[in-house]
């Protein structure tokens, strides 16, 4: 072993073992911002050692990637931000899970030292890699034709008479929504549906927002004065419990204002749901804007939706249109359950999920619902909506962007270096097209009139969501989540605990 990799090894395994012991032992946490300042100490010092250790490089930046979020663990500590108990919980989680990886995976190199597997090159590291981004391309590809077979309006009743169709509430909340109000509204009095009430919150707007609302009373809108956020409360989750207080209907269909229903829409929901014995379905909508930045560098969340394995704790949802029957709504605790949930839709379709009464669906020209957004806004909702996704926690960022990086974007990076290994080539080739694949199905479906260019900014779109998570998580930590002029950050990163 080299006095380089032992100058490296020591300082970080202090470190890691400092920010596991101060998270369990009273009297070190109680002093944490002096030992969190030792912490930053050893890591920062260990780091030249890490470069002229004999680690292959990739490993040495995979190394380099784990002392990074050792030296946020210790700023946090430094900022204080977090509740005491949760910041020692999440301290205490993060630290144990660093230090197993670090001790795997120096024992493993170590290991094949030893065994005399010192001279494993680069292409050895890469072929692995590429090998597991062909398994997960598959198993991503499997989902992905589950999900598309699976959500889509099946069992539709269209013989259910007009006494048979329950009573819906179109609840819309706006805040600052003069662009595109009046667009939504005239799409939803289009509606054919017959027993329709349409209720819009303004939010507190600073523009002409209430105006709009107000200009549309004599075509059956309902304007609902809403109010600041209380203590406890984010702004939309309390927007959302107005209009459920002010709701007279058996079903409520919650849309943003960017959101658009088609005229029969509301109807096929309401009979689907009827249909199935559902309480809750929620809708995937398309985009409905043509060639823009927007299109072209989409986030990926309508990908993952589609493409992640369904469980009792992942549920795919969509924000942007969802109905529940509002007797339910109540029955699960209302939004005061959920007051400080980024995605409070979440945790009914998970709690109904389980009773087989919530159902998700992927809209199409039958549902007819779709959404128009700026780039800049599809920006500012990742960022609000990455971090909890990873449960705030630092390491699982982590792997969240190794995945990323390592498995998803080397096969484009290997490929546009055009090995002369074909073996290399090969494998980066049908792991390229294996994921080109099954994200072309979801983006024939969810970008029906941009998808051909789309596909093409794959490679793009995953930089820009490593970007997006570690920017989503270092504005939660050390800055401030605005959503439409209101900073979200405070009171969700305070009310979050460790599942």
């Amino acid at each position: 072993m080299s006095i380089s990799l032992i100058a490296w090894l020591w300082p970080t395994l202090g470190a890691l073992l400092l920010l596991m012991l101060m998270s369990r032992y009273n009297k070190a946490w109680q002093r944490r911002r002096v030992l969190a300042e030792a912490v930053i100490a050893l890591t920062l010092a260990s780091v030249p050692f890490l470069f002229t250790s004999d680690y292959p490089l990739l490993l040495q930046l995979v190394l380099m990637a784990m002392q990074s979020w050792v030296i946020l663990l210790a700023g946090r500590l430094l900022f204080g931000r977090l509740p005491e108990e949760l910041l020692r919980s999440s301290t205490h989680f993060n630290s144990v899970l660093g230090l197993a990886i670090f001790l795997v995976v120096t024992d493993a190199w170590l290991g094949a030292k030893m065994l005399g597997f010192d001279s494993l090159s680069y292409r050895s590291i890469a072929m692995v890699l590429l090998l597991v981004s062909v398994v997960v391309a598959m198993l991503f590809l499997y989902q992905i034709f589950w999900t598309l077979k699976h959500y889509r309006l099946r069992k539709l009743d269209e013989h259910l008479s007009l006494k048979q169709l329950p009573t819906v509430t179109l609840a819309i909340p706006a805040r600052n929504e003069t662009h595109a109000l009046a667009e939504c509204l005239q799409a939803a009095i289009a509606s054919d549906y017959p027993k329709l009430e349409i209720l819009v919150l303004d939010d507190c707007s600073q523009d002409k927002t209430s105006q709009i609302i107000r200009a549309y009373a004599h075509d059956g809108v309902r304007f609902v004065q809403g109010s600041d956020p209380a203590d406890g409360w984010l702004g939309k989750n309390q927007a959302l419990r107005t209009l459920a207080q002010e709701a007279l209907g058996d079903f409520i269909v919650f849309a943003d204002v960017d959101t658009h229903v088609d005229v029969q829409s509301i109807t096929r929901l309401v009979k689907y749901a009827l249909s199935n014995e559902l309480d809750m379905v929620s809708v995937l909508p398309q985009r409905r804007d043509g060639l823009s930045t927007a299109t072209l560098l989409q986030q990926l969340r309508y990908y993952w939706q589609v493409a992640l394995p369904v469980t009792n704790r992942r549920v795919p949802v969509a924000s942007q249109c969802w109905l529940i029957r509002r007797k339910t709504l109540k029955k699960l605790g209302g939004f005061e359950s959920v007051s400080q949930k980024i995605v409070p839709e979440g945790s009914f379709a998970r709690k109904l999920f389980a009773e087989d009464r919530y159902r998700f669906i992927i809209s199409n020209h039958e549902v007819g619902v779709s959404t128009a957004k700026k780039w800049s806004s599809q920006i500012e909702t990742g960022v609000r909506f990455l971090y909890p996704t990873f449960k705030r926690q630092p390491f699982l960022v982590l792997f969240g962007c190794l995945l990323l990086l390592g498995v998803m974007l080397l096969p484009f990076a290997v490929l546009l270096m055009a090995p002369s290994d074909p073996a290399l080539f090969i494998a980066a080739l049908v792991a390229c097209s294996v994921l080109w694949l099954g994200y072309v199905l979801v983006v024939i479906r969810t970008h029906p009139r941009t998808w051909m260019l789309s596909v093409l900014c794959l490679p793009l779109s995953l930089v820009q969501e490593v970007l997006l998570l570690l920017g989503s998580m270092l504005t939660y930590e050390f800055g401030d989540v605005n959503w439409k002029g209101r900073n979200v950050c405070y009171a969700v990163i305070t009310r979050s605990r460790l599942k």
